[in-house]
């Protein structure tokens, strides 16, 4: 019985030595890994706008009724007014447009449209009509004179100085002219800059 209770005593002196070699191992082959840091969000805006409106450029006998101006927040440019008698007349505005704010921007949309024109005498439809045909309305870079385009970018910080013209153009044949006044509408453009 002796040897019983030595060989229980062995057997689990062996176990805990078994058990405590098992917990050294284990600790020996243990890393602890861990991630710590800081972070913060910086202030961001969007702002493409227009600024540095030029007064008028006018060619031939044009005459500018009413000057453009650019709306407080800047990203309209409205209440030209101006008048055509001479084939060959035209008038142009020179304007920045600006990316001020801390996102990269492109063109996702323009649209200039056709110009309409509504005449006012007896001869109203024909006259409109050949004044509409001899109009040219459209917006360039004013460096280089490549029109503006969907996917143009303008990067954070950039400006771009483009040029709005409307001509009447001097083709036009002495048999049409109008024989009385041409009210010329749908000169509104639109330009969707988004981020990119």
């Amino acid at each position: 019985m002796e040897k019983d209770r030595k060989t229980k005593v062995l057997a689990v002196i062996a176990i805990i030595i078994a058990v405590v070699s098992l917990t050294i191992g284990f600790a020996a082959f243990s890393t602890t890994l861990s991630i710590d840091g800081t972070g913060d969000v910086k202030s961001s805006s969007w702002k493409v706008r227009f600024e540095n409106l030029q007064p008028v450029q006018r060619v031939g006998t044009a005459v500018e009724t009413t000057a453009p101006t650019i709306n407080t927040n800047d990203t309209t440019i409205s209440n030209f007014d101006v008048s055509f008698t001479t084939p060959g007349d035209s008038v142009s505005y020179t304007f920045d447009i600006a990316n001020k704010g801390t996102f990269d921007a492109e063109i996702t949309s323009i649209n200039i449209p056709t110009p309409t024109c509504q005449g006012t005498g007896t001869n109203a439809e024909q006259d409109a009509t050949n004044v509409c045909n001899n109009l040219e309305y459209k917006l360039t870079y004013t460096d280089g004179g490549a029109p503006l385009a969907q996917t143009d970018t303008l990067n954070k910080g950039e400006k771009k100085n483009v040029t709005l013209t409307l001509t009447y153009k001097d083709t036009i044949g002495e048999a049409e002219l109008p024989q009385d006044n041409v009210d010329i509408n749908t000169l509104g453009i639109s330009i969707v800059y988004s981020q990119r």
